[in-house]
């Protein structure tokens, strides 16, 4: 099922329930979802590195995996440097149910984990900095905007160019958008600040985060400085034993810096309502989204059934 179909068959609203419902079901205990493989090529010279991310989500009835790397040299090809597909199974015989593009699900459901931890964490989204203008920034502010009240953004990227065309993808945006080349400047006085890059760099330093300021960082790379976590109020993520060995806190937990006993709650209990994400809005929070593959698989077993409630005839695989 190509990117046409997934995209004329599923919307960003529906993307984002899909992904809220899976979090509260995995905190339910109806998901099984062992931690992320990686596949690191570059070793042996290939500029490359793939994701493997199984899962089983009852409430779809399908188990699923999502096949996910990224690529150096893509972007100079024309290419996204992020390249997804997702197969998807039957869990009682084996049967190959489809094989999925997943560029756009794993871009939007980026952008949805981002909107939703948002609408868990924020005190306010009034002012959102977001540091990185690729396809997976463009999605989680596309994300937040269906669900949050924001009134300004403020835009940082090394490349001007790619600020440009950022913003332009936003033309009748109810939000003031502004690029910024200082990171220092973008976040001070910010509600939100999200970095969506995939830069091991301190793009954000602990006296640039205000009182009740949430920091979200997203993917597999450090992006801050170590005391802006750990003078953080509480530390909360998506999946603790990914955090532990990838993404921004990765570094400090095998410096014996953090532990499993550092962080506060995971999103998935927030969302099943058995931890509390925000309690005070002084809270200076930061959020670790290292990005789980059981809601890739519950969205392309979404698509699947839009496909056939439309009457579409899905393709079938006879491998015996």
């Amino acid at each position: 099922i190509g990117e046409r179909d997934v995209q004329k068959h599923l919307t960003v609203e529906s993307v984002i329930r899909r992904v809220e419902d899976t979090w509260r079901w995995y905190g339910e205990g109806t998901v099984v979802m062992p931690s992320k493989v990686t596949l690191d090529m570059s070793a042996l010279g290939v500029k490359g590195w793939v994701n493997s991310m199984p899962s089983y989500v009852q409430a779809t009835d399908c188990a699923g995996i999502k096949w996910v790397g990224g690529y150096e040299d893509n972007p100079g090809r024309g290419l996204p440097y992020i390249r997804a597909k997702i197969f998807l199974s039957d869990p009682r015989n084996g049967d190959l149910r489809a094989v999925v593009s997943g560029d756009w699900i794993s871009d939007m459901r980026t952008g949805a984990q981002a909107a939703i931890a948002c609408k868990y964490l924020a005190a306010s989204t009034d002012v959102v900095t977001i540091i990185g203008a690729g396809r997976q920034a463009y999605a989680s502010l596309l994300c937040m905007g269906r669900i949050l009240d924001i009134k300004e953004v403020r835009l940082c990227d090394i490349r001007r160019a790619a600020m440009e065309h950022f913003m332009s993808r936003f033309p009748d945006a109810p939000f003031a958008m502004a690029a910024f080349e200082s990171n220092e400047e973008a976040c001070r006085g910010s509600d939100v600040i999200i970095t969506v890059t995939n830069a091991d760099a301190e793009l954000v330093r602990e006296p640039w985060v205000r009182k009740g300021a949430l920091v979200l960082t997203m993917g597999s790379f450090t992006e801050t400085s170590d005391d802006v976590v750990l003078k953080a109020d509480k530390i909360i993520t998506d999946h603790i034993g990914q955090s532990l060995h990838r993404g921004n806190i990765a570094s400090m937990a095998r410096r014996g810096l953090i532990s499993e006993k550092s962080f506060a709650a995971e999103l998935t209990a927030i969302a099943a309502g058995k931890q509390a994400g925000r309690e005070h809005p002084e809270e200076r929070i930061v959020c670790q989204l290292v990005g789980m593959g059981a809601p890739d698989a519950a969205i392309a077993a979404l698509l699947i059934e839009n496909m056939r409630n439309a009457g579409v005839e899905i393709p079938t695989f006879d491998l015996v």
